[in-house]
């Protein structure tokens, strides 16, 4: 397949940003004393997955290291380690809490974002980061006036005329939707390569003025995004309650619907229970 003369948005075009906004490495003499920085291509792409899919196991070292570099080289678009096809369950999980749980989409990105990416410093590469991606999404003509990414707070989707517009975006949700879109959208990775050989951004956004960060995020992953089986139930939710304890001798009430649940051969699921109150006998 023909290689593309514009730039094109996809993952490994992506995953090279990003990598560009990295937080500093370790010096030369502590790679050579075998010092690990924690910064390294595989690692940052590792967690990267693991904003789609949480419990995502370590995969073997070696092998891991020749996907990271296939990756970003636009050279290989998904595989057993790279779970990017868009009907994988992986990316599906991601696509259904990007629409139904934005919130913990949202607290993902930023553990990556706080882990790898170098924010709020004098080299501005955030910044920069930003208005390479936003440059790229303006000469992508695959990507429609009308097309949706997710980079609200919120989890309201913008279109990229809104975003091209926009004179304020904030950091990591941008990166949410950026990476969300990549994965519903966009492929096949290997018609980046142009791109990563031939395009430089200028970082000249017109109405770009300001990026803004994320307040506090508050945000509970649910049983299925960390368990490694998935409930194949459409109607299944996991409601998260906070409770109030008093003293002994006083009625502790929770407040939020409860589900317990119970396993064994004769185990009995219980469903919801409205307001539940204990008693403690004097």
């Amino acid at each position: 397949m023909a290689n593309q003369s514009y730039p094109y948005l996809c993952g490994g075009v992506f995953l090279t940003y990003l990598m560009a906004a990295r937080k500093p490495r370790a010096g030369v003499r502590e790679h050579y004393s075998g010092e690990s920085d924690g910064l390294s291509d595989p690692e940052l792409l590792e967690d990267l997955i693991r904003v789609i899919y949480p419990s995502m196991l370590t995969p073997p070292e070696s092998t891991f290291k020749q996907n990271t570099s296939a990756y970003k080289n636009c050279t290989k678009s998904s595989g057993t380690y790279l779970p990017f096809k868009k009907d994988s369950a992986e990316v599906r999980s991601f696509d259904d809490c990007v629409h139904n749980n934005y919130t913990t989409a949202l607290s993902r990105m930023t553990a990556f974002i706080d882990k790898y990416l170098e924010v709020g410093t004098e080299t501005k590469k955030d910044e920069y980061l930003v208005k390479a991606l936003v440059e790229i999404i303006d000469a992508d003509n695959r990507i429609l006036p009308g097309a949706e990414f997710y980079i609200d707070e919120s989890g309201t989707p913008s279109t990229k005329d809104e975003i091209l517009h926009a004179e304020e975006l904030c950091f990591q949700s941008f990166l949410v939707g950026v990476w969300h879109y990549i994965l519903m959208n966009c492929a096949d990775n290997l018609l980046g390569r142009s791109t990563i050989d031939n395009w430089s951004p200028t970082y000249s956004v017109k109405c770009l003025k300001r990026i803004t960060y994320a307040t506090k995020i508050e945000a509970s992953e649910t049983a299925t995004d960390k368990a490694e089986t998935v409930i194949d139930d459409a109607d299944f939710k996991e409601e998260q309650f906070d409770s109030t304890t008093q003293t002994a001798g006083t009625a502790q009430t929770v407040n939020n619907p409860v589900i317990f649940n119970q396993y064994g051969n004769n185990g009995t699921q219980i469903g919801s229970v409205g307001t539940l109150i204990i008693k403690h006998d004097k």
